[in-house]
């Protein structure tokens, strides 16, 4: 676990909200860099400073571990924000610890578990790449089916999405894939949410599409929703700007 910096980000409160954020996989705290900037450059009446605690999943190979890994370090109540693989844990966090979670955002994710093809597919994959000769995370395969087309051609989001993948490794991506792959259905837990929750999609994430999004947040009693144009698989780092307005959204509620 990595923690984020000790300082708040907004204009309220003394500590800041403590404010967990959950990367997908092969990714880790920067995923969440230009999102929290953005958070202390919104201006909003009441808005609550924040205190980011970053928590980089590498060593565990079920969501449950994960779960328990964050659980043990984490405040007492805090707000919980899940990207994909993230996702994932924070629908495991809350059957595991529901009283602790004071507020839930839920992006680039999905309630639902894989099947058996997909889950033999993504673990088999994750083996190749590790026999690999050098282990290459992220594809322009992958970039098209992950980024908005017009984030393309911005070098500095692949070179990051590129740098966290090799910097995980091999061995991460095959700890992270089983986990994934052998991940519970969450589509249970989603009618127990009675916190404030928000779930955010990109307008052009091929990997889970706006339509699944929209399906959890209907299902989540009072869940915002969002679609976020100009993004696709990574809406914080993608439109870093409209996440953080919404969850200040969130934080208020």
């Amino acid at each position: 676990m990595t923690s984020g910096p000790d300082q708040d980000f907004g204009h309220a409160g003394m500590d800041g909200v403590p404010v967990v954020f959950l990367s997908g996989m092969l990714a880790d705290q920067r995923m969440w860099e230009p999102a929290i900037a953005a958070y202390g450059r919104v201006e909003m009446n009441g808005k609550p400073a924040i205190r980011p605690l970053h928590f980089d999943l590498l060593d565990q190979d079920s969501v449950a571990a994960m779960a328990r890994a964050v659980l043990d370090v984490a405040p007492d109540r805090f707000a919980l924000v899940g990207m994909s693989m993230g996702g994932y844990v924070a629908f495991e966090i809350l059957r595991q610890a529901k009283a602790r979670v004071s507020h839930l955002m839920l992006v680039n994710t999905r309630a639902t578990a894989d099947t058996e093809a997909v889950k033999r597919r993504r673990v088999l994959l994750a083996r190749i790449a590790g026999r690999a000769q050098r282990f290459v995370g992220i594809n322009d395969t992958l970039l098209d089916e992950m980024i908005h087309p017009d984030n393309r051609s911005n070098d500095a989001l692949i070179r990051l999405l590129g740098d966290m993948a090799e910097q995980a490794g091999a061995e991460v991506f095959l700890r992270q894939s089983i986990a994934v792959a052998h991940r519970p259905d969450s589509q249970g837990t989603l009618a127990r949410i009675d916190i404030p929750s928000c779930v955010m999609s990109g307008e052009a994430d091929q990997v889970i599409s706006p339509e699944s999004h929209r399906d959890m947040a209907n299902r989540i009693a009072g869940a915002d929703y969002h679609e976020v144009a100009g993004a696709g698989h990574y809406v914080p780092l993608e439109q870093p700007a409209i996440f953080a307005r919404a969850l200040v959204d969130l934080l208020l509620r």
